[in-house]
């Protein structure tokens, strides 16, 4: 009797595969797009993998065969958007020599980002208010490599402008933090208020604030 099987034909095996693979990503994406909303409209605490499955038009069993849980797909999106956001502090770090023309350059970027992503900005601004109550996923309270890089260029930025007397004499790393927090507190004014002014309003305003509070006048 004959036991053997067919070989397998490779130039059928792998398009199937490719096709498998590429569907598999396609949902993937679908799935951290509406779970941003989702977090961003509801909170981290809130959302339910069965809210995303019906924002997504997909079955609970498709999202589950993608991500293990909530926190897992929570976490997808937090590292797809660090990525971006360290892409654009790497090309404006690079290209820019001058503290204060680079600082300038990464608030107009950073706006037009979070004006474009608001769901995203919506889930930073809960981060913030969440740390105190543990009500964040663990991953999300560590920094990662991508987030510490992201501070770490931030803070050379500072660091050249106290150096050369561009900014004021302060600690440079009490300055890039408070960056980072004035950035966020305009942010939130801004959503918390309709969310109503174009980019260009909003990026002004606050590299107004940001000469004020970081460029010294006694030059």
């Amino acid at each position: 009797m004959n036991t053997s099987t067919e070989p397998r034909d490779p130039e059928t095996e792998h398009p199937r595969e490719a096709a498998r693979e590429a569907k598999a990503a396609l949902y993937r994406e679908h799935i951290l797009a509406m779970a941003e909303q989702v977090f961003g409209e509801q909170g981290y605490q809130r959302a339910k993998v069965q809210d995303i499955s019906q924002r997504a038009g997909l079955s609970m069993g498709s999202i589950y065969a993608l991500f293990p849980g909530k926190q897992q797909i929570f976490d997808a999106i937090m590292d797809k958007r660090r990525l971006e956001f360290l892409e654009i502090i790497r090309e404006h770090t690079a290209k820019y020599e001058a503290p204060l023309e680079c600082l300038e350059a990464l608030s107009r970027a950073f706006i037009r980002y979070f004006h474009e992503h608001r769901d995203f900005l919506r889930m930073q601004l809960q981060l913030g208010a969440a740390w105190a109550d543990g009500a964040i996923p663990a991953k999300a309270r560590h920094s990662s490599e991508v987030a510490a890089e992201i501070h770490d260029l931030q803070l050379r930025i500072f660091q050249k402008g106290v150096a050369t007397g561009a900014f004021i004499d302060e600690d440079p790393a009490y300055l890039e933090t408070l960056f980072s927090g004035i950035d966020q507190i305009h942010l939130g004014h801004w959503l918390s208020h309709g969310g109503t002014e174009t980019v260009e309003e909003l990026t002004e305003r606050f590299l107004r604030i940001l000469r004020r509070t970081f460029v010294r006048t006694d030059n």
